[in-house]
Parts: C-alpha cells; structure tokens; sequence
C-alpha cells in the first residue's frame, strides 16, 4: 500500500449524521497530509475475582478524527462553490452565494455537517456526521492553505478498488504581492495564521449504532498570530503597544490574494483585540508575533472569505 494513493471527498448532510454518500467524479477534494485516526473508548472490566487477571475490555462509544490540508482557492467559474465549501460549512461557516457577484463565508448561526470518504490505496473509511476546525495559513511564498481538523461517526471500513478522483483544474495564487492591511498600516508580514477556534463536541445518543448521533459546533473563539518586522511606535499607525495597552480594536482589511476572475480570496477581520507584542528574530532582523483575538464588530462577522 501507497501512503501518496490517499484520496478524500466530501458533501454536505441534508440529515446530520446520515450519509451523503460524496462521490469521487464532483466531491473529491485534493487533500495533502492526511492523518486518520480512530478514537476508541474502551471500558474496562476490572472487576475482583479469585486471580488478579483482567477480564477483556468493551469497545464503548467510537468516533474518527481526521486532519489534513486543503489549497485555498476559488472554483474558477462564477458563484460556483470550490470543492472545500462543505468542509468549511461543518466548520461554522455559512455560505452566502450572490448571484454574479460573489460567493462569501461567514460566521453561521445554525451548525452543518459533512460526510467525508477518505480511501487509503483501497481501504476506504466513511465518516458520517463530520464536524470541526480549521486555520487558514498564509506564509509569502507559499500557497495558501486551509488546516482542517475534522471529526466524525466510526463504521467499519471497506476494502473497495481505488477510484480515480476526479479534481477541479483552478491552479491555487500564491501568497504574493498582495497588499495586507492591520490597522492601516501595510507591515511587512512574514505570516499570518487564522484559527476558527471551533469547540466542537459530540451529540451522543444511546440509539445511534456507536453511541454517537453526529457532531457540531456550539461554541467559537477565533484568533489569529501576524508575524512582521518590528517597527518603532512613532510609525504612523503602526503602534501595536498602544492599541495592546489601549484594548483598541483593529481591522485586518485588504488582504487580498490573486487577480484572476474567480481565483481571487478576500479575507476581512473588522476587530481584533492585540495581546502584548513579541519580539522574535528573523535571520537578524527584529520581528513582532502580533497575537489577536477576532471580536465581533456587529455580530457574526467576527471573519468573513469572500471569492470573487
């Protein structure tokens, strides 16, 4: 078995916790480090008896938490949803689609679920009931990653023939030449990471076959680290130790990546709350980890992806 012969898609739920049954021809989502891992909850039965022996455990409730990385990009045709969008729905997120405009995501009100197929060379696992996290990762010269961390209902899985995926053609931008914003003051920013901050929990249910009905999000803290070149105060808005002794909130605005019609992403964050700056060292040059808390500013707009 192939550890490269990992393919993955993934669809919406219309009954969470029911498979959607995603196939490999319009649901299949290019995937890179793909970790499966299969949480048991075993009982044990260490009851007294005339030897000290065990008696063998019992396999309780059984979930899957699978992680991986997605590129971040847009469909390349218009109003049309990338093939990650139901990853993000079952990560908080509401998809707003309007018509010959844009497609955005934003903070969502009521949590959705995703059933996600992973096979392994052959073995194929499918998780129904999926949930969970994520973090955009944005690093100058690299291409613009979304860091899934997703959870979902254990079956058995299957020894089915490898299916050819078959992967939508748009090409990811790579994080360059963008013009990046925190406070108005266009720093020299190295990263940026963006975690959802999802607490994501289990809906357990007696009558479900693994005692777990399927997963949602019921709470979210989002937050973010900027890493950029230290710069004295007295830089026109650039005053982080003000804004941070302050409580001031600030926009991360104009972060825009690609030019291409439909392959442009759009991030917006109206008010972040900066933690204390720290100083870091970047092959001899001062940087500042700028650590953040994205607030709301009028209520579910905490973070906004917008794909133009």
């Amino acid at each position: 078995m192939y550890t490269k012969k990992t393919t993955l898609w993934c669809k919406i739920e219309t009954t969470s916790g029911t498979d959607s049954t995603p196939n490999a021809t319009t649901n299949a989502v290019m995937a890179f480090n793909v970790s499966l891992d299969v949480k048991a909850d075993m009982k044990e039965r260490g009851t007294g008896n005339s030897d000290r022996s065990l008696y063998a455990n019992i396999r309780g409730k059984t979930s899957v938490e699978l992680k991986f990385d997605v590129e971040l990009k847009g469909s390349g045709t218009l109003n049309i949803a990338p093939r990650w969008a139901p990853l993000l729905r079952a990560c908080d997120r509401l998809e707003t689609i309007n018509a010959g405009t844009n497609l955005v995501y934003s903070m969502a009100l009521v949590s959705e679920t995703c059933t996600i197929w992973v096979d392994i060379d052959g073995i194929t696992h499918k998780l129904a009931g999926c949930a969970g996290d994520c973090e955009i990762a944005l690093v100058s010269g690299e291409v613009p990653m979304l860091k899934f961390t997703m959870s979902g209902i254990y079956v058995l899985p299957t020894d089915i023939p490898v299916t050819t995926p078959t992967y939508d053609s748009t090409v990811p931008v790579i994080v360059k030449a963008t013009t990046v914003t925190f406070a108005t003051y266009a720093a020299i920013i190295e990263k940026i990471s963006l975690k959802f901050g999802n607490k994501v929990v289990e809906r357990t249910s007696m009558n479900a076959a693994e005692g777990i009905l399927s997963y949602m999000v019921t709470d979210r803290s989002p937050s973010g680290v900027l890493t950029c070149e230290a710069v004295l105060r007295a830089m026109t808005n650039s005053d982080y130790w003000s804004y941070f002794d302050a409580g001031t909130t600030k926009a991360i605005a104009s972060l825009v990546i690609g030019t291409a019609a439909y392959n442009i992403i759009t991030i917006a964050a109206p008010a972040c709350k900066l933690a204390a700056p720290k100083y870091g060292d970047r092959d001899g040059l001062r940087t500042f980890d700028l650590d953040f808390a994205m607030c709301r500013s009028s209520g579910n707009d905490e973070m906004t992806i917008t794909l133009t």
